[in-house]
């Protein structure tokens, strides 16, 4: 990989971690602010359930591309881990694929909805446009699509390099 490649997917998995963290310790605060504000003030908020809702989906879809480089998305490995070593490698590489391929449809089917709320101004009862919260679903499944690749070429290279030796 090039200087310019490896610093592109350090940052790319770095954005990926860091908006789940931000994110994460956002809605954090906002569901205590409001807990702290009914027990005490006998208040609520009243933005706590529909922005921490948003932030949820926003948690999840963006937080995927760096689980996937992490290895910690949810596998079977009863057959897996009996194969030989570059079997294994080649079977996780075609499912690699056919994730990336399956999370290209997905971002390509969700913008429409991003688009369509756009082009009719939906809002919520906070005013948030619904094109805010809906856009992070095809950025986040983008962002895995990406993922994904980034990961069929570290496999590929691997596979070149056991190949070679």
């Amino acid at each position: 990989m090039t200087g310019i490649l490896k610093t592109f997917v350090k940052y790319f998995y770095l954005v990926s971690r860091v908006s789940g963290q931000v994110l994460i310790l956002f809605m954090t605060l906002l569901i205590t602010v409001d807990v702290l504000g009914r027990a005490t003030l006998g208040k609520s908020t009243l933005i706590a359930t529909e922005l921490s809702g948003y932030t949820l989906v926003a948690v999840v879809f963006l937080g995927l591309a760096y689980t996937l480089k992490m290895g910690r998305h949810i596998s079977v490995e009863i057959i897996t881990s009996r194969l030989p070593e570059r079997k294994r490698m080649q079977l996780e590489t075609a499912i690699y694929i056919l994730g990336a391929i399956f999370m290209a449809w997905l971002t390509w089917t969700t913008w429409e909805p991003v688009i369509r709320n756009l082009q009719t101004h939906s809002i919520t009862t906070l005013q948030t446009p619904m094109w805010i919260p809906y856009l992070f679903i095809p950025v986040g499944s983008g962002m895995l699509t990406l993922a994904f690749l980034i990961e069929v070429v570290g496999k590929i290279r691997a596979l070149k390099g056991s190949q070679e030796r």
